[in-house]
């Protein structure tokens, strides 16, 4: 085998809860994960010299600065491959915006030089691995479209009873980045009393956020029953207030969206990306127009689950 092409996509956070923060200075967390049709195209090609090469449409992901170049040098010393790839990563998920794209990108080549290197590891095998490079690697090795996430999300598990279920989302994205050690210290901040974390970044003194006492199996039981307007309804991030006080030009987006939508609007993981989600694709499409006036400098995504 001398090339692979694969795609690797984006998720969006159903649901995310902040339980508590760890001795390790990492957070245990409770999510679902859904995986959408967005994607970032990856090629590897077998070369014959003994190195990683790294080539994008992003600039800043050039050479050893991507999560891609990271996952190709920790399966080749891990395992001791004499073996060069050239990899090409066409980037098209946003940023720094809560879809996991990075995650993805690494997932998919520690998948992908598994077959290209025909190294027969287990999925067990790549699920280990990929936890050595970040909390969301591991839901893109499991297979499965909604997938529940705990500790720090990378303890992973497929959603039972909703093979074959299909939603559609317009995600909104705009040209905010939000990195998630941000996030986090934002949460550590407000919750935590940790000042230092966040330390530059005022938040407003009277700011008052609860979080809700249910957790991620409301989601699931919406999913199961097949449940849009429940899921729309329990649909929780513990990131979104902090992040729209934050960042005051996202939060007037939101605003803009929802009075047009008349839905409820949600943030996916520590990001920058808004979503609405739907139960067909016609309920999608006849508000994506009415979005793009109100969010003329926002990325929009017409997408479904994968």
């Amino acid at each position: 085998m001398k090339q692979i092409d694969v795609l690797a996509p984006a998720k969006i956070n159903l649901f995310l809860k902040i339980l508590n923060r760890r001795s390790d200075g990492f957070h245990n967390i409770e999510t679902v994960f859904e995986k959408v049709s967005l994607s970032d195209r990856i090629i590897f090609k077998n070369i014959p010299q003994n190195k990683v090469v790294v080539d994008s449409n992003i600039k800043s992901l050039c050479g050893k600065n991507s999560s891609v170049y990271k996952a190709a040098c920790l399966i080749k010393e891990k395992f001791k491959i004499n073996k060069g790839v050239s990899i090409y990563l066409d980037k098209n998920i946003p940023m720094a915006a809560g879809l996991g794209g990075g995650s993805s990108d690494a997932a998919s080549t520690l998948k992908a030089l598994n077959g290209l290197w025909k190294m027969g590891l287990s999925d067990e095998s790549l699920l280990n691995l990929s936890r050595n490079i970040g909390s969301d690697d591991p839901l893109f090795i499991l297979k499965g479209s909604f997938i529940l996430g705990k500790g720090k999300g990378d303890k992973v598990s497929r959603i039972k009873g909703v093979d074959g279920l299909k939603l559609w989302h317009i995600l909104i994205a705009p040209k905010i980045k939000v990195s998630t050690p941000f996030a986090y210290s934002l949460f550590d901040r407000h919750y935590l009393g940790v000042r230092k974390a966040c330390a530059g970044f005022d938040l407003p003194k009277k700011m008052k956020l609860t979080m809700p006492p249910y957790g991620a199996n409301i989601i699931t039981r919406s999913l199961f029953n097949r449940d849009v307007s429940l899921l729309n309804y329990y649909s929780y991030n513990t990131f979104e207030s902090l992040i729209l006080r934050q960042f005051p030009k996202l939060a007037k987006i939101k605003k803009a969206i929802e009075e047009k939508a008349r839905d409820f609007i949600h943030l996916s993981g520590s990001g920058s990306t808004l979503f609405i989600t739907f139960s067909n694709r016609k309920g999608a499409e006849g508000l994506l127009e009415k979005i793009g006036k109100v969010a003329p400098d926002c990325r929009l995504f017409l997408v479904h689950t994968l």
